[in-house]
Parts: C-alpha cells; sequence; structure tokens
C-alpha cells in the first residue's frame, strides 16, 4: 500500500507500508513537484548533522541530488565555542546553526538510523519521539525505511568513559548543546546552594570545587572558561565564596595538550599554574562517586561539578554496521568509502570513520571533498583522492590568551588570542551569528 501526501511546501512524500506478521514498516522517499519533469535526480541521504555533514549539504549540487538529512540533532554545533556557553559568555542561539535553513529543497527527518541494509539500498531509522502507546500502554519509537542510491555516515562519536565506574551518572559530557545547559545550569545550582547561610563549610568547599578530567582542547577550553567566570563574574556576584573556589584538572597522560607543540603544552601549564588551578599529569581516575572522585594514586578529590571530556567512543550504530572496523573507526580508502565489505555508494565521513584525527577541521574538509567528489559523480566525472591539509590547532586558554600551533608557526599570548577570535569568526556559518558572536564578546569584555 502507498500513501501520496502533499505538503503546502509544494514537496511530494510518498509512505509505502509494507504489512509483517509482527510489525509494518513505513518506506519513505521525498520529491519535489518542481522537478518532476526534469532528469531524475539520485537520491542522497545523508546521516549526521555534524562537521561532515553539515558541510557536505551544504556544498552538494541540489541540482544532481535529492537530498535527506537523518539526524536526531535537527541543528549543526559550532563546537569550538561551545565552552564559551558554559558559563555565559557566549548565548547558547550563537553557536548553532538550523539544519532546516541551511539548504532549499532539502529533506530533514528527525530520527536516529539503527541499521543499513547495503544490498537493497535501505536504511532503518526510528523516530526521536514516542508515539502513542500500544493497547497495553507501553510507548513505541515508529520505524520506517529509506531509500538510497548514495549513502554518507556522518554520525559522529561518543564521549569516552572508559569504562570509569559512575562517570555517565555522576559527571557531565560536553559534547552536545544540552550538556552546555546542564553544565550552566549546574554551576549556578552550586553557587546558590554555597551561599544559604546554613551551609557546612567542608559542604561549601565542595559544591565550589570544579573537577574537569582530560587534557585534550576541549577540557583546557573550559577550565579556561571557568577560571575567566571565576575571576570576573563570581568576585563580582558572590564576593564571599570566591576563597572557597578550587580548579582541579586530572590528566592521565604526562601533559596536557598532548597534540600539541611541547613548548606550547609546557605554555599552558605554567600559566593555569600560576592561577592556582591544580593540574594533575599522569594520573587517572579509578572510579565516580556522588560528591568524589577515586584517583589511580589513591587520592579522593570532592567536587561540586564534574566534567569528562577525555576522549570517543563509536555510537551503537557503528557497532551494528556491517563494515568492518579499526580501532572503533570505519574502515575507508582514499576515496571515503567503505571498503569492508567495498560499496561503491556507501560513503563515511568525520569522527566515525578513518585513521585522521577526530577534530572539526579533518571532518569539515572531508565534508567539503564528499560534495566536490558526488559532484563530479553527477556530472561523469572520475573523482580524485581526499588530501587532508593540516592547518594548525587553536585553544582558548584564559584571560585573553590562547595557543596558535600553526605549521608555519608557534604562538602564544595576546595575539594569538587576537589571531584565536578571528579565525572563528570566518568559519562561522551564518551572517546572523557572525555579527552576535563579537556582540556577545564586547558585551563580556564591557561588564
Amino acid at each position: 500500500m502507498a500513501l501520496l501526501i502533499r505538503s503546502p511546501f509544494c514537496r511530494r512524500v510518498t509512505l509505502s507500508v509494507s504489512s509483517h506478521a509482527d510489525a509494518a514498516r513505513v518506506f519513505v522517499s521525498f520529491s519535489s513537484n518542481a522537478t518532476e519533469l526534469a532528469p531524475k535526480r539520485k537520491r542522497l541521504i545523508i546521516l549526521g548533522t555534524g562537521w561532515a555533514g553539515f558541510r557536505l549539504l551544504r556544498d552538494i549540487d541540489i541540482n544532481k541530488y535529492d537530498v535527506s538529512v537523518v539526524s536526531p540533532r535537527n541543528h549543526f554545533l559550532f563546537t569550538p565555542l561551545l565552552t564559551s556557553t558554559c558559563v555565559g559568555t557566549l548565548e547558547f542561539r550563537g553557536v548553532i546553526e538550523p539544519v532546516r535553513t541551511a539548504r532549499s529543497r532539502l529533506n530533514y527527518v528527525q530520527a536516529e538510523c539503527v541499521g543499513v541494509d547495503p544490498e537493497k539500498q535501505l536504511i532503518h531509522c526510528e523516530s526521536v519521539y514516542n508515539a502513542n502507546p500500544d493497547a497495553d500502554g507501553t510507548p513505541f519509537k515508529p520505524s520506517f525505511s529509506m531509500w538510497y542510491d548514495e549513502l554518507v555516515v556522518a554520525v559522529g562519536a561518543a564521549p569516552n568513559t572508559f569504562g570509569v565506574p559512575g562517570v555517565e551518572k555522576y559527571c557531565f559530557f560536553l559534547k552536545q548543546l544540552s550538556d552546555a545547559r546542564n553544565i550552566r545550569q549546574r554551576i549556578l545550582e552550586c553557587f546558590e546552594r554555597a551561599s544559604n547561610p546554613t551551609i557546612d563549610p567542608a559542604e561549601r568547599q565542595r559544591l565550589l570545587h570544579f573537577v574537569i578530567v582530560g587534557g585534550g582542547p576541549t577540557s583546557v577550553e573550559f577550565t579556561a572558561e571557568v577560571h575567566d567566570f571565576l575571576r570576573e563574574d563570581v568576585h563580582r556576584w558572590f564576593p564571599e565564596l570566591e576563597k572557597d573556589v578550587a580548579i582541579t584538572l586530572v590528566e592521565a597522560s604526562p601533559r596536557l595538550l598532548g597534540t600539541f607543540d611541547t613548548t606550547l603544552s609546557e605554555y599552558t601549564m605554567k600559566t593555569f599554574k600560576s592561577r592556582k588551578i591544580d593540574v594533575r599529569t599522569g594520573v587517572s581516575v579509578k572510579e565516580v562517586r556522588a560528591r568524589e572522585m577515586l584517583l589511580s594514586d589513591g587520592s579522593v578529590v570532592p567536587f561540586g561539578v564534574g566534567v569528562w571530556s577525555t576522549g570517543l567512543s563509536p555510537i551503537p550504530l557503528v557497532k551494528k554496521l556491517p563494515f568492518k572496523t579499526e580501532r572503533s573507526r570505519i574502515l575507508i580508502d582514499e576515496y571515503l568509502r567503505v571498503v569492508d565489505p567495498p560499496f561503491d555508494n556507501i560513503h563515511a565521513l568525520g569522527d566515525c570513520a578513518g585513521a585522521l584525527p577526530a577534530t572539526a577541521q579533518v571532518a569539515e574538509q572531508m565534508g567539503a571533498y564528499m560534495a566536490e567528489n558526488l559532484n563530479a559523480k553527477g556530472k561523469g566525472k572520475e573523482p580524485k583522492p581526499f588530501l587532508f591539509v593540516n592547518r594548525g590547532m587553536l585553544a582558548y586558554i584564559g584571560g585573553h590568551r590562547a595557543l596558535a600551533d600553526l605549521p608555519q608557526a608557534k604562538q602564544s599570548g595576546f595575539f594569538a588570542w587576537l589571531f584565536w577570535n578571528a579565525a572563528y569568526l570566518t568559519k562561522l556559518v551564518s551572517l546572523r551569528n557572525r555579527i552576535m558572536i563579537p556582540m556577545y564578546w564586547f558585551k563580556s569584555y564591557i561588564s
């Protein structure tokens, strides 16, 4: 049975319902009335709205491909500035770009892909929302399938807990916009609770102890943002609590920012220690409890806010896909196609694939290449192999200082911070955010 639905936006959605003994599956395809007389476009499905997927959907030739995006997240997140939203330096809306407004003639489905059938060229999905309960009162998530001619898997990765007990229950991750919202709410809650005159002094110190686990750029930048917040805002709003605030940064490796130049890493360590930030390198977390962390050196660290940012692990979909992985990432060739088993029309990009570093820079270049590759394929041209160009790394370390680890030079301090600001402004997608972000920075600077 097929259902034809026409919307006010002149898009045509065909739902084919295939009944089985135990369930019914809906098959979804999209088309546009405006292109019915034109040559049929290939159906391209993009899984994910991160750096790779979003760059691909912006650059793809919409006249060659009927593009559908499937992702639980309906926005692109500008992750380099996410830490600034945790303490109110930036507002949340300034670091996101809605997917639906990214391109015209784009089909977006807010759902989670739960499986891929390469032989039948189908993806199987589940809605992110519960439908009306069954007759027995059990809620369920409707499932459906979609056909594709070209499939791009750019689903990203999940935080890695390394199996440490209590991390998911008692720590905050810093991966999604919702994480930043929760952290900001928890920070404010801790200060309000600590300001209560009836609170025990030991409990006050625990509530105002910020413990960040991980020594990568995200952890370092969050530590820097928290320090700025304490120095500039807490000093004004909660002066009586300033003496009880503490920050501890825990990293299992011998130094912070292991991917940066050694001189920049040492500069960061020296800067943090001069600010009385307790930096503990060569120490790992063995267990996280409700109010404290147990470290590998036997010490127990109480905390009010615990943030965990120690690396990445595959999401459930990547584990279930019928493709070989290496170090939990999908194996791909120089054209970003899956190789084991090989399928010319299935590609994998970003943090979930390949052996390159799991960074925004790599993912965005993969997305740009994939768009160029598919556009050339749509014109009957041969694709070129992917070549990653390292443009360097940036990190904010607080106090209007930053690090710039560039192929041409290694810089730190105030001028590196100016470069950090300029570089990220040029990478923002919309004109709205390019105007809003400097306004937020200026407001934060003068307030």
